[in-house]
């Protein structure tokens, strides 16, 4: 069942293409500086700072994954055409994939720095 899961997981991010690894390395960060606030390993408003900017770059570069899946489908349509469509298909994933990830990241991480943002206010 894990082994099935973690699969999935390696298939989904090779499917995305380059931008792929830069999304999973800011939401790796993003939630390595919540982690960092929370257990007061750096100052938070440190944490709050990164994690917000780590927030705001994993859809921006889920973008980017969209517009490089587009531009790949679009060259294969101008070789190939577009009877058919199981050659669009690897543009169209990686530009479906990108989106969906980079959207992923960003949502727990700007939830957990608001509840971060939300301790710290209240401890004052």
């Amino acid at each position: 069942m894990i082994n099935a899961f973690i699969d999935e997981i390696y298939h989904t991010a090779l499917s995305g293409g380059a931008v792929m690894f830069p999304i999973l390395l800011v939401g790796a960060f993003g939630f390595y500086y919540l982690y960092c606030g929370f257990s007061g390993l750096i100052p938070v408003h440190k944490a709050l700072r990164m994690a917000g900017v780590m927030a705001k770059v994993a859809p921006l570069l889920g973008l980017l994954g969209t517009v490089t899946g587009m531009v790949q489908t679009f060259k294969i349509i101008t070789i190939y055409g577009n009877q058919n469509p199981v050659l669009m298909a690897d543009g169209i994933s990686e530009a479906l994939i990108t989106t969906q990830s980079g959207l992923i990241i960003a949502f727990p991480i700007m939830l957990l720095s608001q509840r971060l943002s939300d301790k710290t206010t209240s401890q004052r």
